[in-house]
């Protein structure tokens, strides 16, 4: 299910399409409903085999056994208050209330994405592990020891850093099971890539007026910054001995498989009138990040965009 799919009252619809706007993972991404607390989700069959046998022969033992992903739910949220104050001195509250509401759906907006690829456990128990934590180890490859510079130009050594960056693009797309769905990466790189590989990119406008590139027909999820303001996918990760690459991701959403999130009945927001001095609106959003195919995901280390 999409989170637009789980319902709700006209405010609810207002603080989820503001998250939409600044989150275009959550307009992807895909929903399963749990009751209570936890789940116990079982991951991806893993049964592989073929082979001959002689005739009369049974073949050899090949037994599987199921693997369960354990399912938390974490709140994301928080309250927006408005002084009662306001309303004294002559301000539309309904209309002040409205518009910070607004801001902070935007805002909760860039959180979500945030913790989607930078979430993690051992920073704060209350969160989950975001992608980047979650990508297992066979699926992470470096494009080069000590990174690779993608730099702009015709010489020789740019021609083959650019088709080394797109070729390396490629095999993080077919590491995916099934095809990558997505390709996840900073501005600054989506540029860098739609320069060099400019056949192979096409655009369209999304309802909220944003740009959108696919890379043969894939598209391209620029992650943007939190809500302080910092890269979500930065380019000071370490590489070898270069400490200024950022990373690209992959992956494929699917409800209750691949990847997918978790969740009860998706954004609450709760209008509780007056408490105290304030105004308030609560905002709630149970959700966990689930790795259901552990080669549903993958990501490239190691690039330097010169």
């Amino acid at each position: 299910m999409k989170i637009t799919e789980f319902g709700g009252d006209a405010i609810t619809t207002t603080v989820i399409n503001a998250m939409r706007e600044n989150s275009n993972i959550l307009d992807l991404a895909e929903f399963y409903p749990i009751s209570g607390n936890a789940d116990y989700a079982r991951k991806s069959a893993s049964a592989s085999g073929g082979r001959f046998r002689e005739l009369n022969a049974d073949y050899p033992a090949n037994q599987v056994d199921p693997v369960f992903a354990n399912v938390a739910l974490k709140i994301l949220g928080d309250q927006v208050q408005v002084d009662r104050a306001h309303e004294r001195r002559g301000s539309d509250i309904p209309s002040v209330r409205a518009s910070e509401l607004l801001s902070f759906g935007k805002h909760l907006g860039k959180e979500f994405q945030n913790f989607f690829y930078n979430g993690s456990v051992a920073v704060d128990a209350k969160q989950f592990n975001g992608l980047k934590l979650q990508v297992p180890a066979a699926q992470k490859k470096q494009i080069a020891t000590n990174g690779l510079q993608v730099i702009l130009g015709n010489t020789n050594d740019a021609k083959m850093a650019q088709q080394k960056f797109l070729e390396a693009i490629d095999d993080l797309i077919t590491l995916v099971d099934g095809g990558a769905q997505f390709l996840g990466m900073d501005g600054k790189t989506r540029s860098r890539l739609t320069t060099i590989a400019r056949d192979q990119v096409s655009f369209t406008v999304d309802e909220f007026g944003r740009q959108i590139a696919y890379y043969n027909g894939i598209p391209i999820l620029v992650s943007g910054y939190d809500k302080s303001g910092n890269l979500i996918i930065p380019h000071n990760e370490v590489c070898g001995n270069s400490n200024s690459c950022t990373s690209v991701y992959a992956g494929r959403f699917a409800e209750k498989s691949d990847l997918c999130f978790a969740t009860n009945i998706g954004v609450e927001v709760k209008d509780l009138g007056l408490v105290g001095v304030h105004y308030t609106h609560s905002v709630d959003f149970d959700l966990d990040l689930v790795l259901l195919n552990d080669k549903a995901t993958a990501r490239l280390e190691g690039v330097i965009i010169a």
